[in-house]
């Protein structure tokens, strides 16, 4: 309907709306389809001409889909235009929120293997280049970034698994890759303390709870900085709350008492496995210690 022109689509759109205004589901589908049609309209230059009313829809609109109840087929398309509306703005991170939402709602069955490979590239770029975005483990495990296997952006998902685990080696050793990206190579800076702090995450859960004393030298290798550069990244980890401690400057260490929850991959749920593993000897050993004392205990009296 949109190819014959605007003002014809604002009107169908319109009409429709009247006919179905008692239907929850179907008006907030008919401003979904309001808010795609202004979408399109942009200036010369490629820019959206009508932020303000594009805004306002998707503000009015995301409150009738939380009031409907469950998942609706208004649900995807809302989220999709929304992400898109995000992405048009230069919003990394609001749009790799939103995307995530979209194919959470959205049946895969109904993408062709080139929309899912486009919504995998658009999303990776969200999560390297989102300000505030830690947390990959939900896009990791998404089927989604399957549509990259074999293709010429197969590193963005190899790239997305370095930042996950702050392997900074990778991620200099794919620097050829990820810098022919102009949007990726001028963030370099960006990219390079994002993945530091998520190496100060990611040091932090390797370690059992009682042992979260953590060098500065091993940090400083983790993270390929000097052993001066070491309180300003954990510091910046501090203050966006993806870690609680204190910082000891005389001994050198760091005290870690809490890492933000993430979602975990396939080897980080690995190695919690194993983790847990270790604490149940723990507990284990310490009920027969307690047990054997009680025995003597009660032997004596």
């Amino acid at each position: 309907m949109f190819s014959k022109g605007k003002e014809p689509a604002y009107e169908f759109l319109n009409n429709i709306e009247k006919t179905v205004s008692k239907d929850k589901t179907a008006t907030a589908r008919i401003h979904t389809g309001q808010i795609e049609l202004r979408l399109g309209h942009q200036d010369g230059n490629g820019r959206l001409v009508d932020i303000k009313k594009v805004r306002g829809l998707i503000e009015s609109t995301q409150k009738e889909i939380d009031d409907l109840y469950g998942v609706t087929p208004a649900h995807a398309p809302f989220y999709k235009v929304s992400a898109r509306f995000l992405r048009e703005l230069g919003d990394f991170a609001g749009y790799y929120r939103e995307a995530l939402r979209y194919l959470g709602v959205e049946d895969a069955n109904k993408l062709t293997h080139e929309e899912k490979h486009c919504e995998a590239v658009l999303v990776g770029f969200a999560a390297l280049l989102g300000e505030g975005v830690y947390n990959f483990g939900e896009l990791l495990a998404h089927p989604i970034l399957q549509s990259l296997n074999n293709s010429a952006e197969q590193w963005i998902a190899e790239l997305l698994f370095a930042f996950n685990a702050g392997d900074l080696a990778k991620f200099y050793a794919m620097e050829a890759q990820w810098s022919s990206w102009d949007d990726l190579k001028k963030r370099k800076e960006f990219m390079l303390e994002k993945i530091r702090i998520l190496a100060v995450m990611e040091i932090s859960l390797a370690r059992p709870a009682k042992e979260r004393r953590i060098p500065f030298k091993e940090i400083a290798n983790k993270c390929q900085i000097g052993i001066n550069e070491v309180e300003y990244i954990v510091m910046k980890a501090l203050s966006k709350g993806l870690v609680e401690g204190a910082i000891d400057q005389v001994d050198q260490v760091v005290h870690v008492t809490w890492v933000q929850p993430r979602v975990l991959d396939t080897r980080q749920i690995r190695e919690m496995a194993s983790r847990i593993a270790e604490w149940r000897k723990d507990v284990t050993s310490m009920e027969n210690i307690v047990a054997s004392n009680a025995k003597e205990i009660l032997t004596r009296t």
